[in-house]
């Protein structure tokens, strides 16, 4: 497109007429904001010279138009015919000055015409009864453009055909130039890399806005010296080199970067270098967003600590603890029984940390015989096995790379995979199965078990270098049966999750119900309080809870009560047999001083022997 920018008394519909019928898009605009609307189109822009500063913040071709020497003599004869009138002053921009003292000094000086110039500031003050001739677009930008002795002369339309033409064969060029560095700041900006671009002198000729925040840089960079912003820049001995570099590792405004070098070599000379960064922490997390997508099971924590449920004092010091634990890299060692929510706890603690942003991977080390428990943790090469992956497999520590590794019933790991695991945990590298590479990591460990580790080293089940590495922070959870004034809440809790699968809710819970699920002691924990509510839910059909509905752990209560009589029963007569014998033994088997020391009978004490084998 060309567009004719303020040219409202220079011939402006001649020229669009003239240009649509050699078959250009031609368009008038009369102010700046105008222009930067169709900044996205290319455009050769005409105007006359003294508009031409008004545009320098465009980026397109500007062709400024000028008033010839020719003109000047056309005018002055049409303006002056008859007059004796021989000394001029032609007022126009200090650009334009310069080419029409050349031109009057080939063309009008012998014509006995005197004509002198001045710029546009200079022409404030005017001297009466001389003549100032000015371009007519200077018409009302002149502080005396009314003065009687000022005259505003307009070119030719022949003369600003040269303007037209050079207009033409520019419109061309400029569109494939304009596309080709449009496509290019497109991708320099898109990329995630700081992108800085120098030339042979050292100069910046292209620079992202992403390499200026990494530099804490806002002003305009473009046409300065590389060394203004990074005296002792690197890219200078790449111009001098002319060899790559890569990977090299600097602090740029407190930040640490990779940087990568280039020379920009055309017909076997260096014209220039290129320069690429990122930030570390950037590359950080691409590299956790990679390790995430390898492996999108369990890589997530989906709970917190303020979503464990409780309000008793032990659960409230638990929570506590946890939360401090989060604040550190220290490794974590959870006990309690089965089912008190220890990896509830574990995903708690991952999303208090700084690694919440990482994964979170955990395994149940006592469902996986020893081979598979092996490959899972530390991962495989190709080949390594029959039936294994024919590119290998990453193992959880590298998939929880930046994040948390969470290893369940810890205590039921054998011996040989407990000594690589303390390898691991001593040098922070693993090494695949079957394989010699040696990959770094960086895992927080928290470990889960039910079992009493202490007693396990004594029976030489575990190794105690491994249980002082993992024990550094100790969490142990309470059982139910010791905050059962949390059931009404872990009851509400786990209602409202069952009630989504149902179409009608359950809104009301008898208060003998909640009284039941307090007297007993629940040697599941939560996870067999969550699976009996799931399964009285399914079950009812009204929309309240009732006692009958929990009939059977009423059944449970009484055979436990039955069970815990019996064992007491057991234990008295225990008690009284062993009396019985210490008596016996005492009176050297006297049966009357025995049971006069006893306060029986001896008929009595007869029948005891006899019931208890004596």
């Amino acid at each position: 497109m060309i567009a004719l920018f303020k040219m409202n008394d220079l011939y402006e519909e001649q020229i669009k007429n003239l240009l649509n019928e050699l078959g250009f898009q031609t368009a008038c605009f009369y102010s700046i904001n105008s222009i930067l609307d169709q900044i996205m189109n290319p455009m050769i822009i005409i105007t006359p010279a003294i508009f031409q500063k008004e545009l320098e913040g465009v980026s397109f071709p500007i062709i400024p138009i000028s008033i010839n020497i020719a003109d000047i003599k056309k005018s002055i004869e049409a303006l002056f015919e008859c007059s004796e009138q021989k000394d001029f002053t032609f007022i126009t921009t200090n650009e334009n000055i310069e080419w029409l003292k050349k031109e009057y000094s080939e063309h009008l000086a012998n014509d006995g015409i005197q004509l002198s110039f001045l710029t546009e500031k200079q022409a404030a003050i005017l001297k009466p009864n001389h003549v100032y001739l000015a371009p007519i677009w200077m018409k009302g930008l002149l502080p005396n453009s009314r003065n009687k002795n000022l005259y505003f002369i307009k070119p030719s339309f022949t003369s600003l055909i040269p303007f037209l033409q050079i207009a033409k064969s520019l419109v061309n060029i400029i569109e494939e130039i304009l596309k080709e560095r449009y496509q290019v700041d497109a991708i320099v900006n898109s990329t995630h890399d700081g992108v800085v671009v120098i030339d042979r002198m050292g100069n910046i000729r292209l620079v992202n806005e992403h390499a200026k925040t990494i530099l804490g840089v806002e002003a305009d960079m473009k046409g300065r010296s590389i060394t203004e912003f990074i005296p002792q820049s690197d890219m200078l001995r790449v111009l001098e080199a002319g060899k790559i570099e890569r990977g090299d590792i600097a602090t740029i405004g407190g930040r640490q970067v990779v940087i990568n070098r280039s020379p920009v070599i055309v017909k076997g000379k260096i014209v220039g270098a290129v320069s690429n960064f990122k930030e570390i922490t950037d590359i950080q997390k691409v590299e956790l967003q990679l390790r995430k997508k390898l492996h999108q099971s369990g890589l997530e924590a989906k709970y917190r600590l303020s979503d464990i449920i409780g309000e008793t004092h032990e659960i409230i010091e638990a929570k506590e603890l946890a939360r401090k634990f989060a604040g550190t890299e220290s490794t974590v060692l959870i006990t309690g029984e089965s089912g008190t929510g220890k990896e509830l706890f574990a995903q708690g603690i991952h999303s208090a940390s700084h690694r919440a942003l990482g994964p979170f991977v955990a395994v149940n080390c006592a469902t996986l015989p020893e081979n598979l428990l092996e490959s899972e943790i530390f991962g495989y090469e190709k080949g390594t096995f029959t039936g294994a992956l024919k590119d290998g497999k990453p193992g959880l520590f590298e998939l929880a790379h930046g994040g948390t590794l969470f290893l369940d019933e810890i205590g039921e790991i054998p011996l040989r995979i407990q000594a690589l695991l303390l390898r691991v945990l001593q040098e922070r590298t693993i090494r695949r199965v079957g394989g010699e590479r040696i990959i770094p990591v960086d895992v927080r460990i928290i470990t889960a078990t039910n079992r009493n580790l202490e007693e396990e080293v004594e029976k030489k089940q575990f190794r105690s270098d491994l249980f002082y590495r993992l024990n550094v922070l100790a969490l142990e959870l309470p059982p139910l049966r010791e905050r059962k004034a949390d059931i009404p809440k872990l009851v509400e809790s786990f209602l409202f999750e069952f009630n989504e699968q149902r179409k009608n809710k359950i809104v009301h819970i008898e208060k003998e119900f909640i009284r039941l699920f307090q007297k007993y002691d629940w040697p599941g924990n939560i996870r067999e309080l969550r699976n009996t509510i799931e399964r009285l839910v399914v079950l009812e059909e009204s929309s309240l809870l009732r006692v009958e509905g929990a009939k059977f752990l009423s059944e449970k209560i009484r055979r436990r009560k039955v069970a815990e009589e019996a064992i007491n029963k057991q234990s008295i007569k225990s008690k009284e047999k062993e009396h019985i014998l210490t008596t016996l033994e005492k009176f050297d088997h006297n049966k009357k001083l025995a049971a006069q020391s006893l306060g029986i009978d001896r008929s009595t004490l007869w029948r005891k022997i006899k019931e208890y084998g004596l």
